[in-house]
């Protein structure tokens, strides 16, 4: 799945070209790690969480580049990167109750939907401004929570076996 606005040209040229292809090598990773075969769906969250290390610099914050451009693009395409980011998270609630680490008392839908508000919270500048927080620490604690909210008592055991 690629974001329609990574390939519209104008949006391309508001943006610098490293800002782009580290949005793009993130995509990438994450459709790479969501398509090896057998794997735990919990180790497919983490090492998410773990390839979001470097979300802090895709911030238009901290960039050179046209701030108020930045600004508009950055948020313009917020909804395609969610939607994206969504969906991964949906089909891996769906392997992780198929392999019985997930509750199933909760639809996909909430989870959608749950996801998608922490992410617009995220990134939300009052509630977490991006120049002071680490989002290495951020994402990692977000996955983390949304690991332990969806996993039955078998992910769970899981999660603490592989944290020692």
């Amino acid at each position: 799945m690629r974001h329609e606005s990574f390939e519209t040209k104008d949006k391309a040229e508001i943006i610098s070209p490293a800002i782009l292809k580290n949005w793009k090598n993130l995509e990438s990773s994450v459709n790479k790690i969501f398509s090896q075969n057998n794997q735990n769906a919990i180790d497919i969250l983490l090492k998410i969480s773990q390839q979001l290390k470097d979300h802090k610099n895709l911030h238009y914050t901290h960039c050179k580049d046209d701030k108020e451009k930045l600004r508009e693009f950055y948020y313009s395409d917020l909804p395609h990167r969610i939607d994206f980011a969504a969906k991964k998270i949906v089909d891996n609630f769906i392997l992780g109750q198929k392999q019985n680490l997930y509750r199933k008392d909760i639809s996909k839908e909430m989870v959608e939907r749950i996801y998608k508000k922490r992410i617009l919270d995220l990134h939300n500048p009052k509630i977490f401004p991006p120049q002071k927080l680490n989002y290495q620490t951020i994402h990692k604690l977000m996955f983390e929570e949304i690991i332990n909210s969806l996993s039955n008592n078998n992910g769970k055991r899981y999660l603490k076996k592989i944290r020692k």
